[in-house]
């Protein structure tokens, strides 16, 4: 007799099978483990892979806990933070991407607190998770619930071709919602080819205008979807089913390309904004390197748990592939291994390789060799970030070239292996053995890989320069001049508005007076240092030694002749003049350095005085002193930088 569900066998029925309600409660454990183990008896693989997705998102927190805010990040959260929400804003691209739904995203969380990773880490973990589980709908759909699918489940969770775009908040705002959209837009194609039903039809649409908003790349979307019903017609060529699907589902293909029109025209008009166009490559040697170098060096070790080993960036914000030469021969040949295997066993494996092909060629290789590669080609190829969007299409291939599809319409499988492909027993079980070692090597490397990833990175500098920063300039005597220097490399965005009264400024906004060319008397010109902390401004370079005379350089014809202890260096912008001016009003001098000269206003009293000024010189000159008298006490010329005597805040 058969144990039906929502029965349990007790010792006090003698062992008879009784409804679960009627069981007779000795206490609250025993009936919380017998609902645990009914549930497990019922659900096994969606109880292990529901637990399988939890644990890869806490296993990203950990990693995500000591990364930080870099670069682009800044760039697009200060935007947002002097944006109004409109479509001029939501539509900007600038050097970076069209990415409607990732800028929505920034603006309200700036809204809520600018520069809060622990925010910015919850949403990236959210979609972490969603990602996770939108796989993990694809994989039942298309293939049952059955313990195969953990497998390919827990060769995306795994993978290290995603780790350094989550690392990357601005990254993972587009490649994890383009994720999700490809995974759901195939489960819902799946759906609707099997089902025709037109919620169905409406939702493959909707998420395919999902991944639009997030990202370009979601233009190929589409093909992507028509080459999996392709895949999923039964009988005659590939070209054969293609047109019966277009014909089948013609209402489907025609909404997609209404919406990949309108798209394009916008993407179009917002190309205005961009700094980066689209362009011919350097070369085709480029286009070769390129391209060659992303498939050996980065996808193909990665889709074997590598790339081992990584070439950080200086400051350890980022990371690119450095995969060992012997390594990278190696995930070749067990990739070309692998995909003749699948077609030896499933004679219409090869579409699913091609389908993946066409994915990594028009999504991942095209964008770049169209907007990017004029040089360093072969740097581009060892970006891992450039291929986390295949990741879901890989998981997607990997299945439709080795596992049948279940039609629950038709109840049978969908394309299966011709007989004479079929395995002899001995030789399944060879397979199977070969798998279980191929996939055992790809969870080591990746988790080697990835924990290799996160122990050179760290968010620290970026950090600490935000916080202390911000605490500094808070807590400076309202209106003080601060010297708007570039914010450290780790911040930068290497753009003409990376300054700090852009970065800093935006959270504390208005409360210091920052000055971008000092000119004239600035008394009190302090600077934010590389860790954040406000120094006073020095001109580092040259000088002109201690005065004579009392402690000011003579004064001959109302021109005073200063000479520096060596010539000032190529490198020079700015001369600071430390002088008294002898008078109860302010006037006005001359200063003449090389071939420059410039008015100088000068103020009554002991003061510091800044100058633009370029050249190397051995010597400056003040003259049209008149109507009061001048004490130069000491002059420098060079680079502002911050003093390095010591920490001392304006309020000092």
């Amino acid at each position: 007799m058969s144990q039906a569900e929502g029965e349990v066998r007790t010792p006090a029925a003698g062992g008879a099978l009784v409804p679960l309600g009627q069981v007779e409660r000795r206490d609250d454990w025993a009936d919380l483990r017998s609902a645990i183990r009914l549930f497990k008896r019922g659900r096994p693989v969606l109880v292990t892979a529901v637990v399988m997705v939890v644990a890869q998102v806490i296993w990203r927190a950990q990693f995500l806990s000591h990364m930080y805010f870099l670069r682009e990040d800044f760039f697009n959260s200060d935007l947002a933070a002097e944006s109004h929400l409109g479509w001029r804003y939501l539509t900007y691209v600038g050097a970076g991407h069209f990415m409607v739904g990732e800028r929505l995203i920034i603006w309200l969380l700036v809204r809520i607190s600018l520069y809060d990773w622990h925010l910015a880490m919850a949403m990236t973990l959210a979609c972490t998770l969603a990602a996770g589980l939108a796989a993990l709908k694809m994989l039942r759909t298309l293939f049952g619930e059955r313990p195969v699918i953990l497998l390919l489940l827990a060769f995306y969770l795994l993978t290290p071709l995603t780790v350094s775009s989550l690392g990357w908040w601005t990254e993972a705002l587009e490649s994890i919602p383009l994720q999700i959209a490809i995974f759901m837009a195939v489960d819902a194609q799946v759906r609707f080819v099997r089902t025709g039903a037109g919620r169905q039809f409406a939702a493959a649409l909707s998420w395919v205008i999902f991944g639009l908003i997030f990202f370009e790349k979601a233009l190929v979307l589409p093909l992507l979807l028509l080459a999996v019903s392709v895949f999923l017609e039964p009988g005659g060529s590939w070209l054969a089913g293609a047109r019966r699907v277009l014909r089948r589902y013609w209402r489907l293909w025609l909404a997609y390309v209404a919406v990949l029109i309108g798209y394009a025209i916008v993407f179009a008009v917002a190309l205005g904004t961009s700094s980066v166009r689209p362009h011919a490559p350097a070369s085709l040697g480029a286009v070769v390197t390129f391209s060659w170098g992303l498939l050996k060096d980065t996808l193909l070790p990665g889709a074997l748990g590598g790339p081992w080993h990584w070439y950080p960036l200086p400051g350890n914000w980022y990371a690119i592939a450095a995969t060992p030469r012997e390594f990278q021969w190696i995930a070749v040949a067990v990739a070309i291994f692998v995909v003749a295997a699948s077609i030896w066993r499933r004679g219409n494996a090869w579409q699913a390789w091609a389908i993946f092909a066409g994915w990594l060629v028009l999504a991942d290789m095209l964008p770049v060799i169209v907007s990017r590669l004029t040089i360093y080609p072969l740097l581009y190829a060892l970006d891992t970030h450039y291929v986390a969007d295949a990741m879901p299409v890989l998981v997607l291939c990997l299945g439709l070239a080795f596992l049948p599809v279940p039609d629950p319409l038709a109840g049978r499988a969908g394309p299966v292996p011709a007989d004479r492909h079929r395995l002899r027993q001995g030789g399944e079980q060879a397979w199977r053995t070969t798998a279980a070692a191929l996939f055992a090597v790809f969870v080591i490397g990746s988790v080697w890989s990835a924990q290799d990833y996160s122990r050179l990175m760290t968010g620290s500098p970026a950090a600490i320069y935000i916080a202390f920063g911000t605490a500094e300039i808070r807590q400076a005597p309202s209106g003080s001049p601060v010297l708007d220097s570039a914010v450290p490399p780790d911040v930068s965005y290497q753009a003409a508005d990376n300054r700090a009264s852009r970065v800093i400024g935006d959270a504390v906004p208005g409360h210091v007076r920052w000055i971008a060319k000092p000119y004239g008397t600035i008394d009190g010109l302090r600077v934010l240092a590389a860790n954040g902390l406000l120094e006073k401004v020095w001109v580092y370079g040259t000088s002109s030694g201690p005065a004579a005379h009392g402690g000011c350089w003579p004064e001959r014809n109302g021109t005073v002749r200063i000479k520096f202890l060596q010539p000032s260096p190529y490198f020079t912008t700015l001369v600071r003049i430390g002088y008294i001016w002898g008078s109860s009003a302010a006037g006005t001098v001359a200063v003449k350095f090389g071939a420059i000269t410039r008015l100088l206003p000068v103020v009554p009293g002991l003061h510091t005085a800044y100058l633009p000024v370029s050249g190397s010189v051995t010597g400056m000159s003040v003259s049209g002193i008149s109507g009061g008298s001048l004490c130069v006490g000491d002059a420098e010329a060079g680079r502002p930088a911050p003093q390095v005597s010591g920490h001392t805040t304006a309020r000092s």
